[in-house]
């Protein structure tokens, strides 16, 4: 008979250690709890002796990073904006008169 089947882990999590606290970690990451994560991993990163188990932590950490790309575009972006406002903002949007009605034409 085989022991309890494992829960899945995430693939970049499948070569990391094995530490109750790690895993407790890793399960908090899978269910989406990332401010438990947080929270958490500076004080196993702190409490343990195991570079292996610190590197898996820092692993951890670096993936509840924003994307470089993302951040870098919506930068451009909000950039963007508000050089389109300024420019709004700063030239005339006169329209042009409205034409005069035409005479009726007389029989």
């Amino acid at each position: 008979m085989e022991g309890p089947a494992e829960p899945p882990r995430p693939a970049f999590a499948r070569t990391f250690p094995k530490d109750p606290d790690l895993d407790r970690l890793v399960d908090l990451f899978e269910q989406g709890n990332y401010a438990a994560v947080r929270k958490d991993a500076p004080a196993l990163l702190a409490k343990t002796e195991d570079d292996a188990v610190r590197a898996a932590v820092r692993e951890l950490q670096k993936r509840l990073q924003p994307d470089p790309l993302a951040t870098g575009l919506i930068t451009v972006a909000a950039i963007l904006l508000a050089v389109l406002a300024l420019f709004y903002w700063t030239h005339k949007h006169e329209t042009p008169p409205r034409p005069a009605p035409a005479a009726p034409a007389s029989s």
